[in-house]
């Protein structure tokens, strides 16, 4: 089965571009916060969908290095425990509306223990193909409907699967 996805929200409230570009031309841009949604998509999937991404080790490795790179905020080259904390639920969902805290915590504990506190890229690399498989094995073969940031892994996952497809 190919994935399928449409999307459902798409709304931003940002300076418009031609405002971005004039203070840019004029040295001038000052940081102001916007408002920003992201875009959260519909998609269908299998456990298929998330191990075809895994086995792609090339288009895998690409997409990881990227998350890296975003999450990787000192540059340092290794994600510590609060970078982590800050960015993997923008990878994939680590976090609930749901969960407690307490609940939470105990995920990211078992994850320092497993994968050290300062991830290089190899061990974040690791750590996302454990739980994209562990996402496959819970979803099975049954088609998955969800709905899921258009940035993040899952919808990376679904996108890989249909160019594969063509």
């Amino acid at each position: 089965m190919q994935a399928i996805y449409n999307a459902i929200e798409s709304p931003c409230m940002c300076a418009n571009n031609k405002e971005k570009e004039e203070k840019k031309r004029k040295g001038n841009l000052q940081t102001r916060e916007s408002f920003q949604i992201r875009i959260m998509i519909e998609t269908v999937f299998t456990s298929q969908t998330l191990m075809g991404l895994i086995s792609d080790t090339k288009s895998f490795e690409s997409i990881t290095n990227d998350y890296f790179k975003i999450l990787d905020l000192d540059g340092d080259g290794t994600l510590s425990p609060s970078e982590l904390r800050k960015g993997l639920n923008r990878v994939v969902a680590v976090e609930s509306e749901v969960a407690s805290g307490e609940e939470t915590d105990s995920v990211y504990e078992a994850i320092f223990e497993r994968f050290g506190e300062n991830l290089a890229p190899g061990k974040f690399r690791d750590l996302i193909s454990e739980i994209m498989t562990a996402m496959a094995r819970a979803f099975g073969n049954t088609p998955v409907i969800m709905v899921v940031h258009s940035d993040g892994l899952i919808m990376k996952a679904v996108r890989h699967e249909s160019e594969n497809a063509m």
